[in-house]
C-alpha cells in the first residue's frame, strides 16, 4: 500500500505505511499528559533553533576530523554494487513480465524479497562492526568515513530496487499480496534508516565527484555522529543504536491515539521549536516501529526517526543554513599582528572562524587547525566555516606571512 497522507483528525486501520501531516497539531490543556519520557538526555536543546540528537557526552570514545576524497577501493565496491543491482533488476523484470500467472509472480517477488532481506541484514551487522571498531581504535577516521559511504551506496541500491519491485507490480494485471507489500515496506524502511546525507556526500567524494576536507566524527561504542559544512549548509547525521529496540512493545501502537499521532506528538515535543516554525509530517515505515518526523522549515531540514520500542529518536538528518544558527558565544585571540574571532552555535554544530590584520581590519589568508589537524584556510574574506568541536579543543591559525595564534576553544 502506498503511504498516504491525510489530516490528524482521520484515523486508518493500515498495514503498510502511513503518513500524517500535522500542521497545527497541539495539545488541548484538559489532555493527559505524555504517556512516553520526558526529552530524553540524547536530544540535546538549541535556544531558538532546532534540537538534535547527539551521543551523550560520557559515551564519546572518539572525535575527530577526517576527510573524504577519493578512494579506489571503495569506488570499486559501490560500482560493482550498482552494477550487480542492475544486472539482478534486468534479470528480476525478465522474469515477472514473463511470468505466466500471479502465483508465478507471486513466487518471483517473494524470492527477490527474501534476497533483499539478507542484503539489508548485511549492512545492518556491517555497520554495527565499523562502529565498533572505528570506537575501539582499530579504524582510521578516513576508513570509517569511507565505510559509511559504501554502505550507503550500498543502501540506495536496496531502497532503489524496492521501488523497481513496486513499479513492476502495478505495472501488469497483476495484485501485490498484502503480506508481500507489507514486506517491502518494511524493507524500504529498514534501507532508509542505514544509509545519510553524510555518508551520501562522503560516496560521492571517494568517487571523485568533489573533496571534502573536514568532516567531524564522533563516536560512541554503538552509534556516531558525521557532520560538515557544504557551500551555505550545515549537514549532520546521528545514529544511536542503544534508542532502537525493534524486538519491544511499540508503544505508539499501544497507546490512546492513532500509532502515527503518538510517533507526531512525541517528535512535537522532542523539537518543540521546529514545530512552531513549520508543518511536520509523519510516517510509519511498514511495520518496522520506524516513525519518520519529518520538518522543512524556515532555514532547514529535519529528519528524525523514532522508534516505537523506546519513543526515542535512533536515526536524525539535519541540514540547516549556517547564516541562520543563532551564534551562542564569540571568542577573539589576537596579538600584535593577527587577530581572530569564533562564533559559535552549539557543540558540534557549525562554527565560523575569521582571521584580520590586527589594527586594519583587513582580512588574512590563513590555515586554520582543530587539535592540531589542519582543515581548511580561510578565503579573500578571511572566513572558514567548520564544525564546532566538544569544548576544550586548540585551535591554532597560521597566516600565510607566518605568524601563528593559538588558543583553546571555551565551553
Amino acid at each position: 500500500m502506498r503511504p498516504a497522507f491525510v489530516p490528524v483528525f482521520v484515523l486508518l486501520l493500515v498495514v503498510a505505511a502511513v503518513a500524517v501531516p500535522v500542521t497545527g497539531f497541539t495539545t488541548p490543556q484538559n489532555e493527559a499528559p505524555s504517556a512516553f519520557d520526558s526529552p530524553p538526555l540524547m536530544i540535546t536543546p538549541v535556544d531558538n533553533f532546532s534540537n538534535y540528537a547527539s551521543i551523550t557526552p560520557g559515551n564519546i570514545s572518539k572525535s575527530t576530523y577526517g576527510s573524504a576524497t577519493v578512494d579506489i577501493g571503495t569506488t570499486v565496491a559501490a560500482d560493482a554494487t550498482i552494477l550487480r543491482s542492475n544486472y539482478r533488476s534486468s534479470a528480476f523484470e525478465n522474469r515477472f513480465y514473463s511470468a505466466e500467472d500471479s502465483a508465478e509472480r507471486d513466487e518471483i517477488i517473494r524470492a527477490e524479497i527474501d534476497r533483499l532481506a539478507v542484503a539489508t541484514a548485511t549492512l545492518q551487522s556491517e555497520r554495527t562492526t565499523v562502529i565498533r571498531s572505528y570506537a575501539d581504535g582499530s579504524t582510521s577516521t578516513e576508513t570509517f568515513i569511507q565505510s559509511m559511504a559504501l554502505i550507503d551506496a550500498q543502501a540506495r541500491e536496496v531502497a532503489l530496487t524496492v521501488t523497481k519491485i513496486k513499479r513492476a507490480s502495478r505495472s501488469v494485471s497483476y495484485s501485490l499480496p498484502r503480506s508481500l507489500d507489507a514486506r517491502l515496506a518494511n524493507l524500504g524502511g529498514k534501507a532508509e534508516v542505514l544509509s545519510g546525507p553524510v555518508a551520501q556526500r562522503a560516496s560521492r567524494a571517494v568517487a571523485g565527484g568533489e573533496t571534502i576536507n573536514a568532516v567531524y566524527a564522533e563516536s560512541s561504542d554503538t552509534g556516531y555522529t558525521l557532520a560538515m559544512v557544504s557551500d551555505e549548509s550545515y549537514v549532520r547525521e546521528t545514529y544511536l543504536a542503544d534508542e532502537r529496540r525493534p524486538d519491544a512493545t511499540d508503544q505508539f501502537r499501544e497507546s490512546d491515539l492513532y500509532r502515527v499521532n503518538a510517533a507526531n506528538r512525541r517528535g512535537i515535543e522532542l523539537y518543540p521549536w521546529v514545530t512552531n516554525d513549520a508543518s511536520p509530517s509523519g510516517q510509519a515505515l511498514g511495520e518496522t516501529g520506524i516513525y519518520r518526523f519529518r520538518a522543512d522549515y524556515t532555514s532547514g531540514e529535519l529528519t528524525a526517526y523514532l522508534d516505537g520500542g523506546t519513543t526515542n529518536v535512533f536515526r536524525e538528518f539535519q541540514r540547516q543554513s549556517i547564516a541562520a544558527v543563532p551564534t551562542s558565544d564569540s571568542v577573539t585571540a589576537r596579538n600584535d599582528t593577527v587577530w581572530v574571532r569564533v562564533n559559535k552555535t552549539y557543540e558540534t554544530g557549525p562554527m565560523s572562524v575569521t582571521v584580520f590584520e590586527n589594527g586594519t581590519g583587513r582580512p588574512l589568508n590563513a590555515t586554520v587547525s582543530l587539535n592540531g589537524q589542519p582543515l581548511g584556510q580561510t578565503g579573500s574574506d578571511g572566513l572558514i566555516w567548520l564544525v564546532e568541536p566538544r569544548s576544550g579543543v586548540p585551535i591554532t591559525v597560521n597566516t600565510s606571512s607566518g605568524t601563528t595564534v593559538a588558543f583553546r576553544l571555551p565551553p
